[in-house]
């Protein structure tokens, strides 16, 4: 039996660096392309607050997912000012979103968490993740990359994973809205790609060093998150 179609949108919040752009895409294309074997009864449009797009209505889509960002929530810029609204709607809507990175901090900080600079520093590369729902397997790797981190728990939240780094890493929400901090849609390639990058000028040569070191002897395999996210978004888009 065909699934009902799905029209989902993508809202980026931060860019590709220009000179990783043309390898690696933008950040929706790489979720799209990560996402859509395990959703392919999903139409994926790209919007772009970051850019200064305008913001849909919540009703012009049957669920959303919000992209990393390098910006940080607390600096309050009026398009996140404007994406922590539409989250609101969201919720009141009961339409589902999926956050990753900043997606999730910011859907915290819609829902009445707390995100800060995190004392434990940056986080990158590839990093082991606990799970406490049926959902998904117990214990996978994922690749990170961030140095904020949701300090205190929405109300209306469930820490449902974490790591030994970032102990609020995964939330399910009381409403249709679940959240990651890691990234699920980058590639071994890309994160590498970043730790050299910002190598000696945001990320310290240990930093770097310990992250390119996770990549090779921490396999990641997101295809476990993609077929948990697909069947979120086919379950709650559907009601």
């Amino acid at each position: 039996m065909s699934q009902q179609p799905l029209r989902i949108c993508i809202l980026e919040n931060g860019r590709t660096p220009d000179d990783l752009i043309d390898e690696f895409g933008s950040y929706p294309k790489m979720i799209d392309k990560w996402l859509s074997p395990y959703l392919p009864e999903a139409t994926f449009t790209y919007l772009s607050p970051v850019r200064g797009e305008k913001l849909p209505a919540p009703d012009d889509f049957d669920g959303f997912i919000l992209t990393g960002s390098k910006h940080s929530t607390y600096e309050r810029s009026p398009w996140m000012v404007g994406l922590i609204a539409l989250l609101q709607q969201l919720r009141q809507k009961r339409i589902p979103v999926f956050g990753i990175c900043f997606g999730h901090q910011i859907m915290a900080d819609a829902y009445g968490g707390l995100n800060a600079k995190s004392s434990k520093g940056w986080g990158v590369g590839s990093q082991q993740y606990n799970y406490e729902t049926p959902e998904l397997p117990g214990r996978i790797a994922s690749f990170v990359f961030h140095q904020d981190q949701v300090q205190k728990v929405p109300p209306e939240a469930t820490r449902i994973g974490g790591s030994a780094h970032c102990e609020n890493g995964v939330f399910a929400y009381s409403f249709p809205a679940i959240s990651v901090q890691y990234h699920p849609e980058f590639s071994a390639e890309y994160i590498q790609a970043l730790a050299k990058k910002f190598r000696g000028d945001l990320l310290s040569d240990y930093v770097s060093a310990n992250a390119l070191d996770s990549i090779a002897h921490l396999p990641v395999d997101a295809s476990p998150v993609a077929k948990w996210v697909a069947d979120f978004f086919r379950t709650h888009c559907t009601q």
